[in-house]
Formats: structure tokens, C-alpha cells, sequence
């Protein structure tokens, strides 16, 4: 989203009707000034936790908090693990990244959204390319995943590349 497009809400006055789209456009707006205060203020990167390690082939992440690109927050509330992809297994070295997941759901007799995240291995990094200005990540606004750790394979399997850094919110 330019940083410059002005934002709508709604203007309440008794005896207003609310309708669906307007309910979705008071969401819209507090959801969109959310996410732009997170990224002019804060940029994108791990703000705290989300420690990548490696076990019997299995990949894990801890609990943190990080911020992606468009400004979601990518909140992991329980470790989560994922095997290494078969299609990987044949790279050198690959990355481990959250992508910012909205799903449909249903809860009592109300239809809702559950925000999460989904980790995933590739063979790119998502960050690289991306700008650092006195101290901070900036964040391009586009969709795409927040690369968290580098692996690196050898003959004793999969490691954290200790070298990676990636980018963090202070």
C-alpha cells in the first residue's frame, strides 16, 4: 500500500444503519493503519524469539514475534516443526521463512478469520534485496515471506548457518 493513500472509516451519527461493508471498512482501516505504523515506524524483521534449530532432519522454530513486509505481525505461539522437503534435500543450502496465513474458519455460528502463520523451506532468500537505513529494515510493502535462518547441508545433514543474520527489529 503507498504510505501517501489516504485511509476511509466510517462516520457514525445515531440512527445509522450498519451495513456488512461498512462493519469490513472500519476493519479494513484500523487493520491498514496497524500495518502501516508497522512498517514506517518499525520496517520488518524478528522483533524477538523465533530460534530456528535442527533435529533428526527436522526443522523447528520457536515462539517470537517478527513483522513481515506489508506489516503483519507473525506471532508464533508454540514451537512448530516441518520436515525437510524432499526437493530440498538436493540444494547445498536453503531458508527457513513465515508467510503471514489468513484462513477462513468457523466459530459458534459466526463465520471468522483466523490470522497465523505458515513455515516453510525454500531455496530463496525473500529478504535479500531489501534496503537497511540507520539501524532499520525497510519494508518494501510487498507480499512475500519473512526469510528467519539459512540451513546449510553436509555430509552429516542439515545445520543453522551461523553466519546468517536476519533482519531484526531493535
Amino acid at each position: 500500500m503507498d504510505e501517501s493513500k489516504a485511509l476511509k472509516r466510517l462516520r457514525y451519527f445515531t440512527g445509522q444503519v450498519l451495513t456488512v461493508e461498512g462493519l469490513e471498512l472500519e476493519q479494513q482501516y484500523l487493520r491498514e493503519k496497524l500495518k502501516r505504523h508497522n512498517r514506517t515506524l518499525h520496517g520488518f524483521g524478528i522483533v524477538s524469539g523465533l530460534r530456528v534449530t535442527v533435529k533428526r532432519g527436522a526443522i523447528a522454530v520457536g515462539p517470537g514475534l517478527a513483522l513481515d513486509c506489508e506489516g503483519n505481525e507473525l506471532l508464533v505461539s508454540i514451537a512448530q516443526s516441518l520436515l525437510v522437503p524432499a526437493a530440498i534435500e538436493r540444494l547445498s543450502s536453503a531458508f527457513v521463512s513465515l508467510r503471514y496465513v489468513e484462513e477462513e474458519t468457523e466459530f459458534a455460528s459466526a463465520a471468522t478469520i483466523t490470522e497465523s502463520v505458515a513455515l516453510e523451506i525454500a531455496h530463496e532468500n525473500y529478504n535479500r534485496g531489501h534496503r537497511h537505513l540507520r539501524a532499520r529494515w525497510l519494508a518494501c510493502e510487498q507480499a512475500h515471506p519473512l526469510t528467519i535462518a539459512k540451513l546449510k547441508h553436509s555430509s552429516q545433514g542439515w545445520r543453522v548457518e551461523r553466519g546468517y543474520r536476519p533482519p531484526t527489529i531493535k
